[in-house]
């Protein structure tokens, strides 16, 4: 299904009360309505693969991690986290974290998800920011896409979230 804004198209591949898996441009988007999930993390995996594939110049991932409080994940979501991570595939130019929150704790978190990430991948190095602004950068840079503005990027989030 796609939905749009004036000024962004945006692909919804799949929507649950706590996720959204979406695309913009070359970007896949797992956009977390709240508590990460084993389901989401599999889910937005087994979508990405096949759309990255297709993707002329290559494609990047984006997990969205929303500014409400939310628990660290279970086990068993820390593992799916793992296997996504040391297995992207071939066609992924990028992986990066959007951790909406503010202050020290959102701060200490994005160090930490630095660490671990860093530790346990292949492929692209993931990549953790703070703002969408930060991610535009990365993403124009990854994917050598002039579009991924900040204000696009932005609004892509938010009809993705809204979707």
């Amino acid at each position: 299904m796609t939905t749009s804004s004036s000024s962004v198209k945006v692909e919804l591949l799949e929507r649950t009360d706590g996720y959204v898996v979406a695309t913009w441009r070359r970007l896949m988007l797992l956009v977390w309505r709240g508590q990460a999930s084993v389901a989401g993390i599999e889910r937005s995996r087994a979508l990405c693969q096949p759309w990255a594939e297709r993707q002329l110049g290559g494609a990047a991932f984006l997990i969205v991690v929303p500014r409400q409080r939310t628990g660290p994940p279970d086990e068993q979501t820390r593992a799916a986290m793992q296997r996504a991570a040391s297995a992207p595939g071939s066609s992924l130019k990028g992986m990066a974290t959007l951790i909406e929150a503010e202050g020290f704790i959102a701060a200490s978190v994005r160090a930490l998800m630095m660490r671990l990430q860093a530790r346990g991948t292949q492929g692209p190095a993931p990549n953790i920011f703070r703002t969408t602004a930060e991610v535009a950068a990365w993403a124009a840079t990854v994917l050598q896409d002039r579009e991924v503005t900040p204000e696009n990027l932005a609004e892509a989030i938010r009809v993705a979230r809204e979707g």
